[in-house]
């Protein structure tokens, strides 16, 4: 087994890879000063798996974090993975505590340090009618009706500071509904490194905004960020359509899945009740370990 850690196309996407494993997040991150690596794993020529991995120095300590990595070929073995994750820390060029991450798969010792979940995903390799059709009854009885009400819907990178007032609605639902989300400078970040690279769905009663959805791509993946919806826009079900409209757009552009971030019926249950409903699936995340 070989561990490359300079590969020539480093800045390219694995199938399959999500949001924090894409280029996009690790050149969002060293642009906050994170130094980042990427290592590909191969047998026999073989490309098995990349690695994005974050370093950080803690004290005298450093952190290699594999976020939801390496991201795995299809159909590589469970033995070669753990082999792999076993093998990465030894051919880094560098020591440190390593934190693999919830889609590192294979079997790996160390310390639990964050325990798994599961994610939302939409297939968005299925047609238009099967994906509708794999929508819960409830959940498309209520786009029916928004489909109806009268809304427009705009679609287009995210621009700023032309959309600035729409972020500003966001932080101010954030602050009132008190959940936790990336920073806007984060996203203020992606938006300078890759512009084309969002896509905002705004949902529109009488040409004043009513709800809009903001998702980041990340080639053949994209990812909901986040969103904001009014009183108008809730009562519409704004929502529902912009997601619908934002999977037919993703599906149209060749995107092969929409992952719509953790699913958790306990302590999100409305949430999840609407990304499940859309038809989405969830998928179950490993445990965050550390070892050496």
């Amino acid at each position: 087994m070989e561990i490359d850690f300079d590969p020539p196309d480093a800045s390219a996407n694995f199938p399959g890879t999500p949001l924090q494993q894409s280029g996009t997040y690790a050149a969002v991150l060293r642009s906050f000063g994170c130094h980042s690596a990427v290592a590909d794993i191969r047998s026999d020529g073989a490309r098995l798996a990349r690695a994005r991995i974050l370093v950080r120095g803690i004290g005298p300590l450093r952190l290699a974090w594999v976020p939801r990595g390496p991201v795995w070929a299809h159909g590589v073995a469970r033995a070669d993975q753990s082999r792999a994750l076993a093998a990465l820390p030894r051919a880094a060029p560098w020591c440190a505590l390593w934190a693999m991450g919830g889609d590192a798969g294979g079997a790996r010792r160390g310390l639990p340090v964050a325990r798994g979940g599961n994610v939302a995903e939409l297939d968005l390799t299925q047609g238009e009618q099967l994906r509708r059709s794999a929508q819960h009854g409830k959940w498309r009885n209520r786009l029916k009706r928004a489909e109806t009400a009268g809304l427009s819907i705009t679609a287009a990178p995210l621009e700023l500071p032309r959309d600035a007032v729409l972020l500003a609605r966001e932080r101010a639902q954030r602050r009132a509904r008190g959940y936790a989300a990336l920073p806007h400078a984060f996203l203020e970040r992606w938006q300078n490194i890759a512009p084309q690279d969002t896509l905002l769905l705004t949902a529109k009663d009488g040409g004043a905004p009513v709800a809009f959805m903001l998702f980041l791509l990340h080639t053949p993946t994209a990812t909901y960020h986040l969103g904001w919806s009014g009183e108008r826009g809730r009562a519409t079900g704004a929502h529902g359509l912009l997601l619908w409209r934002a999977s037919q757009e993703l599906a149209a552009r060749g995107y092969h899945r929409l992952d719509l971030g953790h699913a958790d019926p306990q302590r999100t249950p409305g949430i999840t009740r609407f990304k499940l409903g859309a038809g989405a699936a969830p998928r179950a995340l490993g445990a965050t370990t550390l070892c050496l």
